[in-house]
């Protein structure tokens, strides 16, 4: 199957068609400036994405730039979502706090929709509660900046996101059905991203170069980041951590199963996500069906560019090994590829960062979550490829 009918099976069949009209109109302010702990510079900028309707979905982007950082030498940046909320990403008092609680000035458009299931509003987090998630310091002194907002203020983790701006763009009917084909919120998550590299393109943070864009992220923000960069080849580089099934792991029956996906997270994929769940089922739970794409075909669409997928000792839901061969058999796509990435599936702590080939892949002891391990494995990977 070639590159376009398999953009096509995961649009139409699995994430969601993500929409190209009507045009979006990016407007940008900024909020917040000052020096950040790490030397560098924090930015904190509010982007609109106002729809012809005026319906205007709203981001809220903390940005960190390395010390030194200027329009006229300006520097890659890494590009992803986080979980909980700008201010649980650092310890730093000055970044907003958009929690429904929390101390930012603005209105509802702007505050996070922690509404949902448990895992995502419960307990409600403290301001840097996830900071080893997010080491600003070192990304800046390896001279990267970067740009981050939270999801959860495209909608709430759950069936509600279809009815938050950022989908009521596009489909402004008050019912709450979906066409088959329609997108799902992964879908709706990496158009943000995209929407974000617009803004960057267009001159938001002049200091960065938005041809040295990196899409990265963890877990269902992982699966994000690879149908970002398979839709969008702007996105000069591609990182997945822990993304597991319908990420970088191979379908099969182990851990997370497209079934299990299309029962408990339906409304993160298309309507038609259901089908592909069915044949999957079928194909004697975990035999390939030779006429059904799988995750090694999503990832070789970000070729030529370059491509990391980590992955987690311990992360058995996401099935480490299932990623790593899932990793190898894409490989192909790339010259060379397949020789470059040979070899049995490695121990905890491994790094494999081929010499000839812009591929990436490690296993880090430990959970599923991130360190900073995995970061200073990105950018070495980066500082080589990007």
């Amino acid at each position: 199957m070639d590159d376009a009918a398999v953009r096509h099976h995961f649009a139409e069949h699995v994430y969601g068609v993500p929409p190209t009209g009507p045009a979006v109109e990016p407007s940008w302010e900024r909020l917040e400036e000052g020096p950040a702990p790490d030397n560098g510079t924090r930015r904190q900028l509010r982007l609109d994405l106002a729809g012809p309707d005026g319906t205007t979905a709203r981001l809220t982007l903390l940005v960190h730039l390395p010390d030194g950082a200027s329009a006229d030498a300006p520097v890659p940046a890494f590009c992803g979502m986080n979980f909980r909320g700008n201010h649980v990403c650092a310890t730093d008092p000055a970044i907003l706090d958009l929690s429904p609680d929390g101390d930012a000035p603005g209105s509802a458009g702007d505050r996070l929709h922690y509404e949902g299931p448990l895992d995502v509003r419960d307990p409600v987090p403290g301001r840097g509660a996830q900071a080893h998630r997010w080491p600003f310091e070192l990304v800046t002194r390896r001279g990267h900046a970067s740009v981050t907002w939270c999801y959860l203020q495209l909608g709430p983790e759950g069936p509600g996101v279809h009815q938050a701006p950022a989908h009521r763009i596009f489909s402004p009917r008050d019912s709450d059905a979906r066409d088959p084909h329609e997108w799902g919120a992964i879908s709706i998550w990496a158009w943000s991203m995209s929407r974000v590299l617009d803004a960057l393109a267009a001159g938001m943070v002049p200091e960065i170069d938005p041809a040295r864009v990196i899409a990265h992220g963890h877990s269902r923000l992982g699966k994000t980041a690879l149908w970002a960069g398979a839709c969008d080849d702007r996105f000069a580089a591609v990182i997945s951590n822990n993304s597991g099934c319908l990420g970088a792991t191979l379908s099969r029956d182990v851990g997370e199963t497209p079934m299990v996906l299309d029962r408990i997270r339906p409304y993160w994929f298309a309507p038609n996500f259901h089908g592909v769940a069915e044949r999957w089922r079928a194909s004697h739970r975990g035999t390939a069906d030779p006429d059904l794409p799988d995750q090694p075909d999503l990832l070789r669409l970000i070729a030529p560019r370059p491509l990391y997928v980590a992955s987690a000792s311990e992360d058995l839901n996401a099935d480490p090994a299932g990623e790593f061969m899932s990793w190898q058999r894409a490989s192909a796509a790339w010259e060379a590829g397949t020789a470059a990435t040979a070899g049995d599936f490695p121990p905890p702590g491994t790094v494999l960062a081929p010499e000839a080939v812009p591929l990436g892949y490690h296993l880090r002891q430990g959970k599923h979550d991130v360190f900073p391990f995995d970061w200073q494995a990105w950018l070495d990977f980066t500082d080589r490829w990007v």
